[in-house]
């Protein structure tokens, strides 16, 4: 019997909707935008995970849960749950969920790219209404940068403070430049920067960036001048 769990503090509900087989075991998956995930410290345990979408799999042996991800799916979030006995979810399954979302998160922002010819990867999350931004116009935006393994190094969400520079020359890495003038005002994207059209083999920040890395940004673009 499946059944939906809905990450939230004040409300648990069921729901029908289903998309994803049952995975009793993880196997290799055909499809490039799915990712399944198992971890020998949690027996029969196996998550099931498709990009784009809001909910994924939950299975322990025969039985599965689709779990709505519309919330961050905080550890406070999931005791509330835990605590709801209509939800049946067991501190077991709490500790499994946040290591399969820790691991997803990582595996998601390798999913999903369309890459140009630069070896830049971006991967639209929300498409604005705006028009292009164009080289040579002040375009504001809200990122966060983070490394590969998932580190936040810069974001200008956290101090609530949006950047400003000259789209197109050369006031940034190679990789925002040519990103941010294929993305419409009002859209937010995830890029993925390869070390050349990033900050190469110098790396940056005094070491926080280390040489040769591979970068992701969480790209939101406000406005132009």
């Amino acid at each position: 019997m499946y059944k939906k769990l809905v990450f939230s503090i004040a409300l648990c509900i069921g729901f029908s909707f289903i998309t994803y087989a049952q995975c009793e075991v993880c196997e290799e998956n055909k499809d490039a935008l799915t990712f399944c995930y198992q971890n020998n410290n949690f027996n029969e345990y196996c998550a099931t995970f498709t990009d784009g979408a809001s909910t994924f799999l939950l299975s322990k042996g025969k039985k599965s849960k689709t779990i709505d991800l519309t919330s961050k799916a905080t550890l406070k979030d999931l005791i509330a749950i835990s605590e709801n006995k209509k939800a049946k979810i067991s501190a077991t399954d709490i500790l499994f969920i946040q290591e399969a979302l820790k691991v997803w998160r990582l595996e998601s922002w390798n999913l999903g790219h369309i890459y140009t010819e630069s070896g830049l990867g971006i991967k639209t999350l929300t498409i604005g209404s705006g028009a292009l931004p164009k080289k040579g116009q002040r375009v504001k935006v809200h990122y966060s940068g983070f490394l590969e393994n998932g580190e936040k190094f810069d974001s200008s969400v956290d101090r609530n403070e949006p950047f400003e520079f000259n789209l197109g020359k050369g006031e940034v890495i190679k990789a925002w430049d040519e990103a941010i003038q294929k993305l419409t005002v009002g859209s937010k994207a995830l890029i993925k920067v390869p070390s050349k059209l990033g900050y190469g083999r110098r790396g940056a920040g005094r070491g926080v960036i280390p040489p040769n890395a591979t970068l992701f940004f969480e790209i939101e673009v406000l406005g132009t001048k």
